[in-house]
C-alpha cells in the first residue's frame, strides 16, 4: 500500500533550495560522502574576497600578526572565564562541604 503525497495548501511550487543531488552520508564511513564530490558554491551565496581577508595575499605581516592576537586573546579569555568559572563552583562547594 503506498502512501499518499501530501498535499500543502501554502506551497507555490518554488524551489527554494534543489535538494535532488543531495545523497545519504555512509555509515561506515563517517568522514563524508564517498560517492561523489560536492560541487561548488554558485554564484548565489559565494562570498568575494573582501569578506575573507585571511585568504589573500595582500596582508601584510603586521596585519597577520594583529588576526593572530586577536585570535589568541579572544580564546585565552574564554579560557578565563570557564577558569574562574570552574574556580568559584571549587570553593563553593569547599565551604558547603566544611
Amino acid at each position: 500500500m503506498a502512501r499518499k503525497p501530501k498535499k500543502y495548501e501554502d506551497d507555490d511550487g518554488r524551489v527554494i533550495a534543489d535538494m535532488s543531488d543531495v545523497s545519504r552520508p555512509n555509515l561506515m564511513h563517517l568522514g563524508g560522502s564517498v560517492s561523489k564530490p560536492t560541487p561548488p558554491p554558485q554564484e548565489v551565496g559565494e562570498q568575494t574576497k573582501e569578506d575573507r581577508p585571511w585568504e589573500s595575499n595582500e596582508m601584510s605581516r603586521e596585519d597577520r600578526r594583529a588576526y593572530i592576537w586577536a585570535a589568541l586573546r579572544a580564546g585565552l579569555l574564554i579560557g578565563l572565564v570557564y577558569l574562574v568559572g570552574f574556580g568559584l563552583l571549587t570553593a563553593l562547594l569547599l565551604w558547603l562541604w566544611t
